[in-house]
């Protein structure tokens, strides 16, 4: 049913609402609604054509409408007009619940300059006679302004504070303001008599000026204005409308409501366009499942339906008690509870919630003897009812199915096809299985998240899991063969074959780019699978690469395929060159019979073996090495290159390459440093030198299709950087897959002079600091183990936006992040928390109170291993109610602790 048809039924039989909306059409309308006539209707889904959703008063305009204080003319409110003297008065009385009290039959003669309109002369009358006005005042007034009907005169801001003042009944605290001077600048405009009445109205909180330093109090007030401020005042002088019903908010959904009532419980139909507001904003909420359940609400409607629903406050009427379950008594709905002094037996229905302190449901028959336990019960009722049971302590044992959210720590999270999450520990036997029936190597850290399981739990503890299905599979074997899309290979002596995907990432250590006719019989695999069983990526574990930089070529035999190499070190090798040796000039691949003529004696060539295999063959056009020698007088030049072997090489000029070094010349080059020397065409002579330079950036966006990642630097304009060419390495020097880059990652990228070279992983450590010494400090991070970090040389602590090269700046239980910077010298940054209103928790998001309208910092990510405590004892996520003091600590963009008080 529309709301407009409810809002006429309600009117016509319940309600009788009544018309405010000034002037003779007003009179006419307020008339019919007073015989039980027709009065102007709302608009459907609108209430009011001329307030539309979203309008800054449309709860008190909608909620005065349904109490019978206020209507419309013909479907619409008027918000902006003005409100007369006489209509003020009769919105007061009805507001007052005094309209019955009304003597439209009494004989009344005014003063001649006293003029009101004929309806609404019994309402001044009745006013007069409850000290609502002050007679004499008045006629006053109206012989001072005797060219204007004092009636149809537009109420002004200070008249109408001091009628609502005494209509809530607060006369006594005017009277004791009206001595003390206004706060508003403009208080010398403030009419005799008026004073107190303004500084009441303010301090109820029922006024307010038109700004912090202005009252106005002249001016007219308009009709949305009158309804906030009318609705304000119901907080201090309550009365009972019909249609109208107060209570406890015990259940909400879509098409019902429940409260409990001094009557008892009463549920109501929610109609299709039902309007749901909270007592702090005029602004509706979204859905009824805003509400929170177990606060005092006031219902509007008719009959068993509901139009209106305001959460009055925000105080759950519950209480919570802490024991020990004794006993449970279905056929009496009875839980009898030990709470260490005494035996309280609690009542329940069939709507008790029973969880534990992680979340997970449990049922009735879970709560055994013994089981330590928190049980909330409401306080509205004669006899309490518990609502709610959370187990601390209790011996619970089930099998269920879901997918992995998080296991590390001991703990496994599972989210079920409810939707909810539960956490588990795990016990130390626990038996992991993956999604082909054989044990996991690595246990409970084997599983993925997105892994879908089912598990066992026994005593509160998980007792087995099996993958069910996983996105990411593993599988291990020694390579046999490949041909087209099919990698054949054998694992437990048993010949298997896979597919491979489209974009396989090969991974082979000392190969730069390796490609599938780089893999060698017998080479040890480890590969990843898709939920396809496609072959995703492949490791090769077994293969040992030795190096030989810039090593002299003595002879090389086309026919017998043979190099005989001396290293700078004096070392001989002779190596069987093969068809898949790579060969490379100047950074590119070039095939083996292209080369050969370049092979001759005297060439100098880096060349990487296996065993005695030629792996790699690289034309040497540049030497990469820490100086070690820098001699402008002799021109010399020394470099001790990273296999362990030196290079000593004369130059004439060096031209100086430099990241972020604009004009850099030799000069500013110094002994030490680690440079690239690029070779004259006879590969006897630097010519240029290109030093080496770490930037600290962080992952900003990751573009896989074409191996781009967005790098921000700490400050200034971030970058976008092509990886197609670059050594990727983990924060141990290990080479990795590009799929291991992921946004928020702090990563290292290595110039040589401008061009990027390397790009390495950073290890970034977030925890809470538990002991400080002069060389150290000891961390316990979040989700893992305790870790002492050695501050080295160089380390700073930055904290309070103030850095400092002493380990005594950082102290026990401050939250830090720790890393290294470009140079590789400690840092160790501070997290002094963001307290915050702790609000609620929506789609795995915590949510907390924003301090202004303009607060869009409100929606915080959490890790699946955050810590949440409250006095330094873990609690639940759960557990955190509304309105809760917190702190959040958030790091790398995901809350990693909340600490609650």
């Amino acid at each position: 049913m529309p709301l407009s048809t409810r809002a006429y039924r309600i009117a016509t039989g319940m309600i009788a609402l009544s018309l405010l909306a000034g002037g003779p059409a007003a009179a006419d309308a307020a008339a019919s609604s007073s015989s039980g006539g027709p009065v102007g209707t709302a608009a459907a889904g609108s209430f009011f054509a001329d307030v539309k959703t979203g309008h800054w008063a449309e709860r008190s305009i909608m909620k005065l409408a349904l109490q019978g204080i206020i209507v419309g003319d013909k479907g619409n409110f008027r918000p902006a007009a003005s409100v007369s003297r006489q209509e003020a008065v009769v919105m007061a009385l009805r507001f007052m619940g005094k309209e019955k009290e009304i003597d439209a039959e009494q004989a009344v003669v005014f003063p001649q300059t006293f003029k009101v309109n004929t309806y609404y002369i019994p309402y001044v009358v009745l006013a007069f006679k409850l000290g609502l006005l002050n007679q004499a005042e008045e006629f006053k007034t109206a012989e001072a302004q005797s060219k204007q009907e004092w009636g149809g005169t537009t109420a002004s801001r200070e008249w109408i504070a001091k009628l609502i003042v005494k209509a809530a009944g607060k006369n006594d605290v005017a009277l004791e303001l009206a001595t003390k001077g206004s706060s508003f600048q403009d208080a010398k405009s403030i009419s005799s008599g008026y004073v107190g009445y303004i500084n009441a109205g303010v301090s109820l909180g029922l006024v307010k000026g038109v700004t912090a330093q202005k009252f106005d109090p002249l001016a007219a007030v308009n009709r949305a204005s009158a309804a906030i401020m009318f609705s304000r005042a119901q907080a201090l002088a309550p009365v009972s409308y019909p249609g109208e019903t107060g209570g406890v908010l015990t259940s909400v959904n879509g098409t019902t409501i429940t409260i409990f009532t001094d009557d008892g419980m009463r549920s109501f139909n929610l109609a299709a366009d039902a309007r749901f507001y909270k007592f702090d904003s005029e602004a509706a909420l979204k859905s009824s499942s805003e509400l929170q359940l177990y606060t005092h609400v006031q219902v509007l409607g008719g009959g068993t339906d509901a139009l209106f629903v305001e959460q009055t406050d925000s105080e759950p009427q519950v209480k919570s008690t802490e024991g020990s379950i004794s006993r449970v008594a279905p056929a009496q709905n009875t839980i009898w509870l030990w709470d260490g002094e005494r035996m309280i037996d609690i009542s329940y229905d069939s709507t008790l919630n029973i969880k534990t302190q992680e979340g997970a449901k449990l049922a009735l028959t879970d709560l055994k003897p013994d089981s330590q336990v928190i049980v909330k019960t409401d306080t509205f009722r004669e006899k309490p009812s518990a609502l709610e049971v959370i187990v601390k302590s209790a011996p619970v044992s089930k099998e269920g199915t879901g997918t992995v959210s998080a296991a590390a720590s001991g703990l496994l999270t599972v989210k079920t096809a409810a939707g909810t999450e539960e956490t588990w520990p795990v016990g130390a036997a626990v038996v992991v299985l993956g999604w082909d029936g054989r044990a996991l190597t690595d246990g409970l850290a084997g599983l993925k998240a997105g892994d879908s399981v089912s598990y066992v739990v026994k005593d509160s503890q998980v007792v087995s899991v099996k993958v069910t299905d996983t996105n990411v599979r593993a599988a291990s074997g020694t390579f046999s063969a490949y041909a087209g899309d099919i990698l054949t290979y054998v694992s437990g002596g048993k010949l298997q074959s896979s597919y491979l995907a489209d974009n396989v990432v090969l991974v082979i250590p000392g190969i730069d780019g390796p490609v599938l006719s780089d893999l060698y019989k017998d080479d040890q695999l480890e590969l990843t699978l898709d939920a396809a069983g496609k072959v995703t990526q492949i490791n090769v574990k077994n293969r040992s690469l030795s190096t030989l930089t810039g090593a002299e070529i003595l002879s090389y035999s086309a026919e017998q395929k043979a190099l005989t190499v001396k290293g700078t070190n004096g070392k001989l090798v002779a190596l069987q060159v093969t068809d898949k040796t790579k060969v490379e000039l100047n950074g590119q691949q070039v095939p083996i019979a292209t080369a050969a003529s370049l092979l001759r004696q005297g060439q100098r060539v880096s060349v990487g073996y296996s065993g005695s295999d030629a792996v790699l063959i690289r034309f040497v056009y540049q030497y990469s090495g820490t100086i070690g020698l820098l001699n402008t007088a002799t021109k010399t030049l020394a470099l001790s290159l990273e296999d362990g072997t030196s290079v000593t090489l004369p130059f004439d000029a060096l031209a100086v390459d430099w990241y972020g070094k604009t004009g850099a010349v030799l000069a500013d080059v110094k002994v030490g440093m680690k440079v690239t020397a690029a070779l004259d065409s006879n590969q006897t002579k630097a010519v240029s030198l290109k030093v080496h330079q770490n930037v600290q950036f962080k992952i900003s966006t990751i573009d896989a299709a074409n191996k781009l990642v967005g790098l921000q630097p700490p400050s200034g304009t971030g970058i976008a950087l092509n990886t197609g060419n670059l050594s990727l390495k983990g924060e141990d020097g290990a080479t990795i897959p590009f799929t291991s880059l992921a946004v928020g990652q702090t990563v290292n990228v290595t110039y040589a002079g401008q061009t990027p070279a390397a790009l390495t992983q950073v290890g970034v450590r977030f925890g809470k600091v538990t002991a400080v010494a002069a060389d150290s400090v000891t961390i316990q991070e979040y989700g893992g183990s305790s870790r002492t970090v050695a501050l080295g040389t160089g380390f700073s602590i930055i904290k309070n936006g103030t850095t400092s090269s002493v380990a005594t700046a950082i102290a026990v239980g401050d939250r830090v992040e720790v890393r290294k910077n470009a140079d590789g010298a400690v840092v160790i940054e501070d997290n002094s928390g963001m307290k915050r209103s702790f609000w609620k928790l929506e789609n795995g998001q915590l949510l907390v109170k924003r301090s202004s309208l303009n607060d869009s910092n409100y929606r915080f990510a959490v890790s699946e291993t955050a810590v949440i405590t409250a006095a330094g004892a873990p609690i639940a996520l759960s557990a955190l109610v509304d309105g809760d003091a917190i702190t959040l600590y958030v790091f790398g963009g995901k809350v990693l602790e909340v600490a609650k008080g």
